[in-house]
């Protein structure tokens, strides 16, 4: 089956699209807290060692396109300065780099491990 953007948002298990990848209640001294395995499918969540490494580069192809169609968009329609712009994109960096920062290592994961519907009806 094709991805599931829904389930890479709301962080679900790949497998099972069902167990959450990470532990709940958010943490801000602890972001990337992740039980070893999902608590549904018992799909691992660190397959190998430096598994998450990869999640960098997916972190930042999302958030060189999420600020840099604003900081355009503010520069060339819209005709701020560059110090308006960027004070702006400093904020909006700011105000989403928890979800940026998981969403990256929820993406990474579902690239990696398919979805098995069997493991869905539990």
């Amino acid at each position: 089956m094709a991805l599931s953007i829904k389930h890479m948002w709301q962080y679900h298990c790949p497998r099972c699209r069902k167990g959450d990848l990470f532990v709940e209640p958010f943490k801000v001294s602890d972001p990337l807290n992740m039980p070893d395995k999902c608590a549904v499918c018992d799909q691992r969540f660190e397959p190998e060692p430096g598994f998450y490494q990869g999640a960098m580069y997916v972190s930042y192809i999302l958030t060189a396109w999420f600020y840099m169609i604003p900081g355009l968009i503010l520069a060339f329609v819209l005709k701020w300065s560059m110090t308006a712009i960027m004070t702006t994109i400093i904020i909006l960096a700011i105000l989403t780099f928890m979800k940026f920062l998981r969403l990256s290592r929820s993406v990474w994961i579902h690239l990696a491990v398919r979805y098995d519907p069997k493991y869905s009806k539990q």
